[in-house]
Order: structure tokens, then C-alpha cells, then sequence
């Protein structure tokens, strides 16, 4: 743990003048929000299989003759799972002689004392979820870790926008050309309306979700308002797009992407295999260190990427 400013502003030693829990205060964690518009498949599989059928014209004019029309395709579809975890460890020994001296014990189990709890409930899971939403679940592209090496964030699976853009490449999923979202609310209002109508006329009428940023949903908001009149409540009214079944959702793992993205909410799914495990640790005392580790698989993908609409912005992933 880094301590050296609390120490050099308050001293290499413990004095009690009331300081609790209370005291010590913490940006907000960003919240998991991008599983929510996905559906949940809980398997053991480190990679999910299945199959997808589809068929051609069969109907064709009558005739005496034998003119059969080969309809039937099936073509595989397969989503990975990536195993993940958390390794930390603390000295709480390291708190003692500072103004954080009330998060130690009297007892000689360190991780019975009262900073290892604190670490755990308010620092070490709030952050493993967020990681997960801003760095892994959108915009992860797996790497191999070097062994003894801790993982670079972003590395610990394939996530969303890799699993989009791939099937751009294999030509199954055909970008809507949007073009970059305009600064200008209204415009871009329009250019959300223009993407819904280009979308499979098959399709139109299904409930969605247009994933994007949470700042292009605050723009397009505030383009619904300018466009629509002030007394206007997109949120208020059935939230869809006016003459669609798609709602707008902004995704913290989004941001900075100029990407739209929905399907169906059956196709996009996320695997997860011990998914208990997220909210839990396993703490071990070695001596006086505290050794604190949990681990579980995630991987998200969609069945069918036809049906998965997408615009032509952010096609590179790194």
C-alpha cells in the first residue's frame, strides 16, 4: 500500500482523535452496467458452441419437373470464456505507527483485523467491477499475460467492440454508414433516427437497445428536447425512439466510442463461469502479510452477428 503522504502529513505515529471508517473517503467506482443489456449463460464451457440455420428461397413457380433449390445453410457460431482473477496483499502491520493506526487489531491473525474487511467490501471488489465494465467487457482485446507478470488492463478478454468488428471483417455483420456523431444535438438526433430506419426491415419492430456512450445519449437527449420541444420527456414517455421499439442506453464501458450498437437482447449473451466468486475473496494470512485472491471466467458474443446493427465508426480494434 502507498501511505507516504499520510505519514509525512500526519506523522509516523497513531494518535486517536476520533478518526473512524467515516474519515476516509473514495471516488465513486463505475457501476457494471454493460451485462444488463446482455443475457446471462452460465456454463463450464471455456467455449461456448452452437449453430446457426438459415434458408434461402424454397418457393418457386409448379412444374412436372424436379427443380429442388438447395435452401439449407448451417454455420457454426463459438464464444470464448476467459478466466480472470484478482491477487493483492497487504501489511496491515504497515498502518499501525499512522493516523490509519484504528484499522489494526489486537489479535495475531492480521486478516482478522478491521482494515482487511474494509479493503476487501470497499476498495478491492467496487474496483475489480469496474475494471471489468471500463477496461474488459467493450473494449478488451485478450493478450496472453508473461508468466510472473501481472496482465496490462484491457488484456483479460475479447470484449464487445472486438466481437462486433470481427464478424464486420468475416462479412457478417454489414456497418449502417452513419458517418462521426455530430456536436450539433439535433443533427444527431436525425443521424440516430436515419440508423434505426436503415436497420433490417425484418427487425424494425423488435425491442432493442442502442448501446452508445453515455455522453452521445446525453446528447441525443438533449437533441430530443431541442428538436422536440422543451416540454418534451423522451424518458417520460414509452423511452423509445419516436415510430421504433428501440430504447437508447448510454454504457459506461463506452466511453470515448463513437460506435452504435443493438440486437435483440436473446443474441447478445455473456458467459460466466463461477460467477459467485466476483463478490467474494479468499484471505490468507502468510505470516503478517494478508494475501487476498478470487478468480472466475467472463466472455460476451452474439448468436447470430446478422442481426447485430452497428454503425461505421470505431471498426479498428487494438
Amino acid at each position: 500500500m502507498l501511505i507516504a503522504s499520510i505519514i509525512a502529513e500526519f506523522g509516523a505515529y497513531y494518535l486517536n482523535n476520533g478518526q473512524n471508517l467515516s474519515r476516509i473517503v473514495k471516488m465513486l467506482n463505475a457501476a457494471s452496467v454493460t451485462d444488463s443489456v446482455l443475457t446471462p449463460v452460465i456454463t463450464d464451457e471455456t467455449q461456448w458452441r452452437a449453430s446457426q440455420a438459415t434458408m434461402s428461397r424454397v418457393l418457386q413457380p409448379f412444374q412436372k419437373a424436379w427443380t429442388p433449390i438447395d435452401a439449407l445453410k448451417i454455420v457454426p457460431v463459438a464464444i470464448n470464456q476467459f478466466k480472470m482473477k484478482i491477487d493483492s496483499e497487504e501489511y496491515p502491520d504497515d498502518l499501525e505507527a499512522t493516523w490509519l493506526g484504528f484499522l489494526t487489531g489486537e489479535g495475531i491473525d492480521r486478516k482478522e483485523w478491521p482494515f482487511i474487511r474494509w479493503y476487501v467490501e470497499q476498495m478491492l471488489i467496487p474496483q475489480a467491477k469496474e475494471d471489468y465494465e471500463l477496461n474488459e467487457v467493450y473494449k478488451g482485446v485478450y493478450a496472453a499475460p508473461t508468466p510472473g507478470t501481472a496482465g496490462a488492463a484491457g488484456t483479460t478478454m475479447d470484449g464487445l467492440k472486438k466481437a462486433i468488428n470481427d464478424q464486420v471483417s468475416a462479412g457478417r455483420i454489414t456497418p449502417i454508414v452513419t458517418g462521426a456523431p455530430s456536436a450539433d444535438n439535433k443533427l444527431f438526433v436525425e443521424q440516430i433516427e436515419s440508423f434505426i430506419d436503415k436497420v433490417n426491415v425484418k427487425y424494425q419492430h423488435v425491442p432493442m437497445q442502442l448501446c452508445m456512450s453515455q455522453a452521445l445519449e446525453r446528447r441525443f437527449l438533449k437533441g430530443y428536447r431541442a428538436v422536440y420541444g422543451k416540454d418534451t420527456d423522451y424518458k417520460g414517455s414509452n423511452g423509445n425512439v419516436d415510430f421504433s421499439n428501440v430504447s437508447i442506453i448510454g454504457l459506461p464501458s463506452m466511453a470515448g466510442a463513437n460506435k452504435l450498437w443493438m440486437t435483440p437482447k436473446g443474441n447478445a449473451i455473456h458467459l460466466g463461469k463461477r460467477t459467485q466468486n466476483q463478490n467474494t475473496v479468499q484471505i490468507e494470512s502468510v505470516d503478517r502479510k494478508v494475501k487476498m485472491f478470487s478468480d472466475w471466467s467472463r466472455g460476451v458474443g452474439f448468436v447470430i452477428p446478422e442481426i447485430v446493427f452497428t454503425n461505421d465508426q470505431d471498426l479498428a480494434t487494438v
